[in-house]
């Protein structure tokens, strides 16, 4: 839903905005209480509200609202939740095809749903060598972040990977600068210091971009851009192959754009590299 409402920003009127600014601000709250509270929230009348609902393409409030509360359940839903129940049992083979099939279609649905506006914005930010960038990820998303962040210090410097076991957001909070670029990982069930993060940053003057599956994580209200990937579930768990491939694409668009600058930068790193194991060799032999 949060998703459908940024697609259809440029359609709406100036109070049909302020609507999908305050339900974005507070989602998913604010669409689940009454027609008359929400029209209050972003001060319309309720008929704007009606409007409103009507180019989401819903039929009324009540259909509106069904679809919230189905996205809620399925945004908390736990993976021990989506455990199938016993059936017959299946070979490694059909196994391995299943997965295979379902990582294919991931990938499809993915580029369905990604914006490539938000995409082609994240990548100029992060070959702007005038931004620091910040990584940071979750307990199941902080390998992407880990590789996002590991593949852009390859490229260009001031690449910062804030590490997922952090305590509390504020011990790294505290040194963003007004123009850093934050590229979150939030994925269901969503993280509360992840989100409270992108709230944090953005207030301080920082650009923030989100990675998120198709429920859409609260900390989109802070983002600047939301690359919404497909997360079809392998077994009870998400999938990860959609957010994979446009990671992967993401820096293959910033090599691009860095060019010669990125290719001097991995030689010199290479030269180290080499000198590293040439001091070490000498060592031993020492």
């Amino acid at each position: 839903m949060g998703e459908l409402v940024r697609h259809r920003l440029g359609d709406l009127s100036p109070a049909e905005r302020r609507l999908a600014r305050v339900l974005l601000a507070a989602y998913p709250i604010a669409g689940l209480e009454s027609v008359a509270k929400f029209a209050e929230r972003a001060a319309v009348s309720p008929p704007t509200v009606t409007r409103f609902i009507g180019k989401l393409g819903f039929s009324g409030y009540p259909e509106f609202q069904a679809v919230l509360r189905q996205e809620v359940q399925a945004r908390l839903s736990s993976p021990l939740a989506r455990l199938p129940g016993e059936g017959p049992a299946q070979s490694g083979d059909s196994l391995l095809n299943a997965a295979l099939e379902l990582s294919r279609q991931n990938l499809r649905a993915t580029t369905e749903v990604i914006s490539q506006h938000d995409f082609e914005e994240l990548a100029a930010l992060c070959s702007d060598l005038r931004h620091r960038v910040l990584v940071l990820g979750g307990r199941v998303s902080g390998t992407l972040a880990r590789y996002l962040a590991g593949q852009l210090h390859l490229l260009r410097p001031l690449v910062t990977l804030v590490e997922a076991d952090r305590s509390t957001p504020t011990q790294w909070l505290v040194d963003i600068r007004r123009g850093d670029v934050l590229v979150l990982f939030d994925y269901r069930r969503y993280q509360p210091d992840t989100i409270e993060s992108a709230r944090v940053a953005a207030a301080q003057g920082c650009r923030v971009a989100l990675f998120t599956d198709p429920w859409v994580s609260p900390a989109s209200a802070w983002a600047r851009q939301v690359l919404v990937t497909s997360a079809g579930t392998v077994g009870p768990f998400d999938s990860l192959v959609g957010a994979t491939a446009v990671v992967e694409a993401l820096v293959a668009a910033v090599l691009a754009r860095l060019g010669s600058s990125a290719q001097a930068r991995m030689e010199r790193l290479e030269n180290l590299r080499a000198g590293e194991v040439m001091a070490t060799a000498e060592r031993r032999r020492g």
